[in-house]
């Protein structure tokens, strides 16, 4: 055998290697994150008041004008 050959496959063997010890890190770290997820089931945190989760408003309310603030500053439109 030439050395060619020889390490050919010593890298061959080194890149079997690291493609498994890969795929065994990815998968046990997955496992892990699933396992994390599972332990954290529970009741849903509430959404705070403010943007996004604005209040609703009523849509029967007459109490105030029917065009936003800025528009009303305007005049003459």
């Amino acid at each position: 055998m030439s050395a060619a050959v020889v390490i050919a496959i010593v890298l061959f063997v080194f890149f079997v290697l690291g493609v498994t010890v890969g795929i065994i890190v990815v998968a046990a770290l997955s496992a892990r994150r699933a396992h994390r997820a599972a332990r954290r089931i529970g009741p849903a945190a509430r959404p705070p008041g403010g943007w996004p989760y604005l209040p609703e408003t009523d849509p029967d309310d007459d109490d105030g004008p029917d065009e936003p603030a800025w528009r009303q500053a305007r005049g003459g439109d």
